[in-house]
């Protein structure tokens, strides 16, 4: 008996009536779409020209490229974190003295016929991603519409804390706008961390924020060399942050991220791009002359170093021994360069000067040991905090120093210090020192937990990472404003939201690959299926 399906010649007819409909309105919506452009085009192309006569041609393009922006994030709220991440890295927050694009574009503060807004233009684009999502939630009927996740309670906890101190600074004669200025990282720490947390849903995302910091590093490397080679014609020593202060940090989190390449799991792609980068990475490093990234660098590869032993208990014995033979070497190196002059011998001299400094080194840390020996003496007089605002109580007077920052009457040092450690210590007192710690702590501590329980190899690699640049946080916060940049502290934030979210993503991943499982590729149990 013939088994065989006979295909019925009506169900023909039919399928092919469908495929003939389907492609008459694909050309429909094609036509539909042309006249659309057309008309458009049409109608907006005089309008647009009359307003760039208006507003200047520049400034209509800004708020061309702007508005599309705005479009693409409403459509996919995803790349709203992509553009905050790509701008922290890539943009400075002040005019540097060799002007490189990226230090003059309105992203941390506004240009002059715009002052005076309440919020930054980075501030305004992270609220309307909050919008945006909020939007979406309410359309989907989605609850609930934020996820706080494991660190709401102690970032809640801080920024209760920094209420207490805006009340008691306006109480107490605090200027306003220093208030504002102050308090900003706090909550750009709170939002960041809330949109990292809510908008990531896939590996893949986390992979391309970090190949935003890879990428991003390289172009301010190969703007360090430009200003190093060009302007300062190869002299190291004409001029302190030819990119900033914030671009070191990133360059050495460019560089452990390059160490746990090696120690814990080889992305190919991501390693070699960070490799090929090195010579002009090192170099505007080096040039940029921030000594205190150095030492955290040194602190935060310690740290993901012990934590690759615990987690790869079989290769404990290797690792411990090249570690010990990588602290004897790099040891000579320090005491064998920390006089010698040149490019290599750099970070040995920045390293040996932070213990025993020379000439503009031994100012820089006479002036930052009375800054820190002041801020102790003005939290032992007010040890419910100074609040925000008022300068910070000087019994041994700091110098002077020359600002073309316009808050703070020319001098914003005698506010914001160095130490941002001491600084949140001084303004908030010992509750909110204790609940800074708080945060500090319970990121180290979960991030341990998490990383531990984690199975997949590059979400494992990237929590590592983040408890690594965490540690570096807390290191340059104590010595170079890093508590007080907006570029830190938002990417500080970003990090917090994505080491939180590693679990759900690896379990996003798992279910992923057992969806795409063929059932007739799984073994057969109890002889079924076979």
């Amino acid at each position: 008996m013939d088994m065989r399906l006979k295909t019925s010649p009506r169900l023909l007819v039919d399928d092919t009536t469908n495929v003939e409909g389907v492609e008459k309105e694909r050309r429909l919506g094609e036509k539909r779409l042309f006249w659309l452009i057309l008309v458009s085009v049409l109608v907006l192309t005089p309008i647009l020209i009359l307003l760039a006569t208006v507003i200047g041609f520049s400034t209509l393009l800004g708020l061309t490229l702007v508005g599309s922006i705005l479009i693409l994030v409403a459509r996919r709220p995803i790349v709203g974190f992509y553009l905050v991440a790509g701008c922290v890295v890539l943009f400075e927050a002040l005019s540097l003295d060799t002007p490189i694009i990226t230090d003059n574009l309105p992203i941390y503060a506004w240009p002059p016929k715009f002052n005076g807004l309440p919020e930054r233009p980075i501030g305004f684009f992270m609220l309307y991603i909050f919008l945006v999502i909020i939007v979406r939630h309410l359309l989907a009927r989605e609850r609930p519409v934020f996820k706080g996740g494991p660190m709401l309670g102690p970032l809640l906890g801080l920024l209760l804390c920094v209420v207490w101190g805006i009340v008691h600074g306006l109480a107490s004669g605090g200027v306003f706008k220093i208030i504002v200025l102050e308090v900003r990282p706090f909550w750009y720490i709170f939002m960041t961390y809330l949109l990292a947390y809510n908008l990531l849903t896939d590996k893949k995302q986390v992979r391309t924020f970090f190949w935003i910091l890879i990428l991003c590093s390289t172009i301010k490397s190969f703007q360090g060399v430009y200003v190093l080679f060009g302007p300062l014609h190869g002299n190291m020593t004409a001029q302190h942050d030819i990119l900033g202060h914030e671009v070191s940090f990133f360059f050495v989190s460019v560089l452990l991220l390059l160490l746990l390449f090696v120690l814990q799991y080889r992305d190919r792609a991501q390693m070699w791009v960070i490799i090929l980068s090195l010579p002009t990475l090192l170099l505007a490093l080096v040039a940029n002359q921030r000594r205190t990234d150095y030492i955290a660098l040194l602190l935060g590869a310690g740290l993901v170093w012990i934590l690759t032993m615990v987690i790869k208990p079989h290769i404990r014995g290797r690792l411990l021994t090249l570690l010990s033979a990588l602290a004897v070497a790099g040891a000579i190196y320090v005491f064998a360069f920390a006089h010698a002059g040149g490019a290599f011998a750099a970070p040995a001299r920045a390293v040996y000067s932070v213990f025993s400094p020379e000439g503009a080194d031994a100012s820089s840390n006479m002036y930052r040991w009375i800054e820190n020996f002041d801020l102790r003496y003005t939290v032992q007089l007010n040890p419910m905090g100074l609040g925000f605002g008022k300068p910070f109580l000087q019994p041994v007077p700091l110098a002077i120093l020359a600002t073309s920052d316009p808050t703070a009457d020319g001098n914003p040092y005698q506010f914001i210090p160095h130490n941002t450690i001491y600084w949140v210590w001084m303004r908030l007192g010992y509750i909110g020192y204790f609940a800074l710690w708080l945060v500090f702590g319970t990121m180290i501590v979960r991030g341990c937990l998490i990383v531990r329980n984690l199975r997949d190899r590059y979400i494992q690699l990237i929590g590592l990472f983040i408890l690594g640049t965490t540690l570096m946080e807390v290191i340059v916060a104590f010595a170079d404003y890093q508590l007080y940049f907006f570029r830190n502290v938002i990417f500080f934030g970003l990090t917090m939201g994505i080491l939180m979210k590693l679990p759900d993503l690896e379990e996003r991943e798992e279910r992923k690959k057992l969806e795409n499982v063929d059932p007739e590729r799984l073994p057969a149990r109890n002889g079924v299926g076979s």
